[in-house]
């Protein structure tokens, strides 16, 4: 009896033990990823939504557009940097860290494309107050096309940087990816698991394989800044990450795509993997949209040609 007892506090010393160690890095982890502080601002502009605040900017005048990044764990408003001020000439830009993402309220909750949309039309009708263009980058697409769909009256045209296929945003999620689902929002495991899914190491590893056809054309502590993202917020910044894995934040916008009677404009990496696809398929259901590809580009655009792509950006928008 003895012995089993002592048995059972040597394991649950052991355990013990290695829940602190697992609690001790992700800890570090956190501490070390934001310490440098990239993404501070000396201005702070939030709007107090129902489910998190939600982290904004506001910059130059004229007729309102609103820059969505793109929908990931490292997802945040510096995404835009590069064609802000070149934006800002003729509008009045607001940029936006979706909630979940960067410095916007993380909260431990599931995140569905139903909840961002919703997030998107309050901020235009008690932020912006008129009627706004859109621009996103990657799978932030079927955000502004659901926006649009519930409450057309809010918005004017559209520019889709690198969208999300059509295919990619109806796939369900298999087996395995529900389970690292559920495992990402356990408090010790799914925080060290986040932590090994947004390593600097994965997010370098974006910028050079799915973001930029150029190396040499990667910004200096650009890849800095999303790992930041990445950590901001503490520990429930993997519930957003988590709602992505088991496809929480993907919907079917076909029908809604169909019915929108708004410009809409598709500017494609030229060096994007199935970008041709894509493009054949929104086209397919709204023939009205207007394509182009950016040719020595990849995933952003935006961020490797950034002149060439704030110029067609504003031809889009003044035409």
């Amino acid at each position: 009896m003895k012995e089993n007892r002592k048995k059972l506090l040597k394991g649950i010393g052991i355990t013990a033990v290695a829940a602190g160690t697992v609690y001790g890095i992700n800890r570090l982890v956190f501490f070390l990823s934001t310490v440098k502080e990239l993404l501070t601002s000396k201005e702070k502009s939030y709007y107090s939504w129902r489910f998190g605040n939600i982290y904004y900017s506001k910059k130059g005048e004229g007729k309102p557009v609103l820059l969505i990044h793109s929908l990931t764990s490292s997802g945040a408003d510096c995404e835009w940097h590069a064609i802000l001020d070149e934006l800002a000439e003729s509008h009045t830009v607001y940029t936006i860290d979706l909630p979940g993402c960067g410095r916007s309220g993380k909260e431990k909750m599931i995140y569905t494309n139903y909840l961002y949309v919703q997030a998107v039309n309050d901020f235009v009708k008690h932020i912006i107050k008129a009627k706004t263009d859109i621009i996103t980058s990657g799978d932030s697409s079927s955000i502004a096309v659901m926006a649009c769909h519930s409450e057309p009256s809010l918005y004017g045209r559209f520019i889709f940087i690198n969208p999300e296929s059509l295919d990619h945003m109806v796939k369900r999620p298999k087996t395995w990816q529900k389970c690292l689902s559920y495992v990402m929002q356990l408090p010790l495991i799914g925080t060290l698991y986040y932590v090994l899914v947004n390593s600097k190491w994965k997010i370098k590893s974006d910028f050079e394989n799915k973001y930029y056809f150029d190396h040499t054309k990667i910004a200096p502590g650009m890849a800095d800044m999303f790992y930041e993202a990445a950590h901001l917020g503490g520990f429930a910044a993997r519930f957003a990450c988590a709602s992505q894995i088991g496809y929480y934040t993907r919907i079917n916008v076909v029908y809604a795509l169909k019915q929108i009677d708004h410009s809409m404009y598709i500017i494609g990496g030229g060096e994007a993997e199935g970008m041709d696809e894509t493009i054949a398929g929104y086209t397919h259901f709204n023939p009205a949209i207007e394509t182009v590809r950016i040719e020595a580009t990849k995933g952003m655009p935006h961020m490797e040609k950034p002149v060439e792509t704030a110029d067609l950006c504003k031809l889009y928008l003044e035409h």
